[in-house]
């Protein structure tokens, strides 16, 4: 009676260890691992109190039980350490930075790029601002993503091109099949070759990298840098360029961690622990938008459009100064540089009657100047340079009821890149114009079908 009674409180004492291990909650990838290996010495420390085996065998069953554990691990690390199974990958968890996602690779330059003719199919299920508030999953839509010799998403490998695009996320947009880009019906419309040369999370400094190592060499007749103003601007390091450092490459070992089955495991298992907490905030910049339908389409938003501070009147200064290089580079191999401004969602939809905010906070957004001081910004560099604000167009098509933006993030839909390329098609289409009265021929590059949907309207 007294045995059992010992039992019961050594019981109860290792239990409220347990609680006290678990649910003080977990902060770190390594908090986790430090729990994980408690977790497993108080569980043989329980055994041991309770088992009425001799200490000798206990000691045995631990070091041989421990070893067994160890020796798989390490077999399981080999396999991933010698390259054939990445488990980022197999679990699909995600790194730190972009270049220790699946799919990526460093660059010395650039940060990160897409691996070479890298290939990735799945389904988009919920935006960037549905996975910050946990809302429930929306409809699948399937995407097929691939990528080119360079990295970037086009289907197939070009040595030369009539139009480049740069740009970000908003370029590549890798939540869309490829036939919903504006990539795609911009060179659909002018029948001839468009290349997407678009990376989620790159910023003006990186772009610039892009059109002189990879746009320029395809020797387009026209560029297109698509601007977006949620976060380019954020992006920019006003400083002058020779006082920047390169982006830092970490070690080799540090690379294999992130990709091992041991770091992949446990954050994994922290995701699984802590479940998805919602960002409270994000629930503040909300509205309601009215569908051509009649449908009532609850939207949310991330990026605010604010004053303009005294650092990013220097960013500005910043983004002259990489905009100039960039046309001037543009100039002596004669092409033609149109800067596209892309608006945050908010931007576009305040103000319209269709469209009300749900919030006190979302009333009190204000939309700055940012256009016009691009614009501007332009005009000082050269007159030659073509600007595109998609603001007013994606606008009137949001009055008219259309869906331009995904409700839970900050990106187009279908609808929305088809208005945008529709756009920078009349601008592209001109520029192009101008070009071949200049030189004197008459729209070299292009099929003579191509060229006559490109006279028509997108």
């Amino acid at each position: 009676m007294l045995r059992d009674k010992a039992a019961v409180i050594t019981l109860a004492i290792f239990l409220c260890g347990y609680a006290v291990l678990w649910v003080t909650g977990i902060t770190s990838t390594g908090h986790l691992l430090d729990n994980v290996i408690a977790g497993y010495l108080l569980a043989w420390g329980l055994y041991g109190f309770l088992s009425d085996l001799p200490r000798q065998e206990i000691r045995a069953r631990f070091v041989l039980m421990t070893l067994v554990g160890v020796a798989l691990l390490g077999a399981a690390e080999l396999l991933g350490a010698v390259g054939w199974i990445n488990y980022q990958t197999l679990l699909g968890t995600q790194g730190r930075t972009w270049f220790e996602r699946p799919g990526y690779v460093r660059d010395p330059e650039l940060g990160y790029r897409h691996e070479a003719h890298y290939r990735e199919r799945g389904s988009f299920v919920r935006g960037n601002i549905g996975e910050a508030l946990c809302l429930p999953a929306n409809p699948p839509v399937e995407f097929d993503l691939r990528y080119d010799q360079h990295g970037f998403r086009n289907d197939e490998d070009r040595d030369q091109a009539d139009v480049v695009v740069i740009g970000d996320s908003y370029v590549e947009s890798p939540m869309l099949p490829n036939s919903s880009l504006l990539t795609t019906g911009l060179s659909r419309s002018l029948g001839a070759p468009v290349v997407n040369m678009g990376i989620s999370g790159y910023g003006p400094e990186q772009e610039l990298v892009v059109l002189k190592r990879y746009a320029l060499t395809l020797r387009p007749k026209t560029i297109v840098w698509l601007f977006f103003e949620g976060n380019d601007l954020l992006q920019l390091d006003p400083e002058d360029e020779s006082a920047r450092r390169e982006p830092t490459i970490t070690a080799l070992e540090d690379s294999y961690w992130m990709r091992s089955l041991t770091r992949n495991l446990l954050v994994l298992s922290k995701k699984v622990a802590k479940g998805c907490v919602p960002h409270q905030t994000y629930l503040q910049f909300r509205g309601i938008f009215q569908e051509a339908t009649g449908k009532q389409t609850e939207m949310f938003f991330w990026e605010k459009p604010a004053p303009l501070r005294p650092m990013d009147r220097l960013r500005l200064e910043r983004l002259r100064s990489i905009l100039k290089e960039a046309h001037e580079l543009c100039r002596r191999q004669g092409v033609h540089l149109v800067v596209a401004f892309a608006p945050v969602s908010y931007r576009v939809h305040q103000g319209l009657e269709n469209f009300e905010p749900s919030t006190p906070q979302m009333r009190a957004w204000q939309v700055n100047d940012l256009p016009d001081q691009v614009k501007s910004l332009l005009g000082g560099i050269s007159q030659d340079i073509v600007f595109v604000d998609m603001t007013q167009p994606l606008r009137t098509a949001a009055a008219a009821g259309v869906l331009t933006y995904l409700p839970d993030d900050t990106h187009w839909t279908t609808e929305g890149q088809r208005v945008a390329g529709q756009a920078l098609h009349q601008q592209v289409l001109a520029s192009i114009n101008r070009s071949a009265e200049r030189m004197g021929v008459s729209s070299r590059g292009f099929s003579e079908a191509g060229w006559r949907r490109g006279l028509q309207r997108l």
